[in-house]
């Protein structure tokens, strides 16, 4: 029983870090924690690249878990999750 609590935690764990195995990712999340909530065109001007490209990557921190987004019209406006993931990537960034 120990063994599967410990493999399901060790999945998760690399789950985590996976998404942040992106140099893009990375960036993202930094300008998100900079800012709290940003558009997504914002981030894109933020970490020099097209809307396309950044919206992808924050679709895959979306299913992570790690951002939260609301739309507002045309608008979609992100920001970091409020749990344990995204505060534990919030701190490992700002040492990094």
């Amino acid at each position: 029983m120990v063994r599967m609590i410990e493999r399901a935690r060790a999945q998760k764990t690399a789950q985590l870090f996976k998404l942040v195995s992106s140099p893009t990712r990375v960036m993202i999340l930094r300008a998100l924690f900079k800012k709290e909530v940003l558009p997504v065109q914002s981030i894109a001007n933020a970490v020099e690249m097209t809307h396309s490209a950044v919206s992808h990557q924050l679709g895959v921190l979306a299913e992570g878990n790690i951002v939260n987004y609301e739309q507002t019209g045309r608008e979609i406006r992100y920001s970091l999750a409020n749990n344990k993931e995204a505060n534990m990537l919030a701190k490992l960034l700002k040492v990094a």
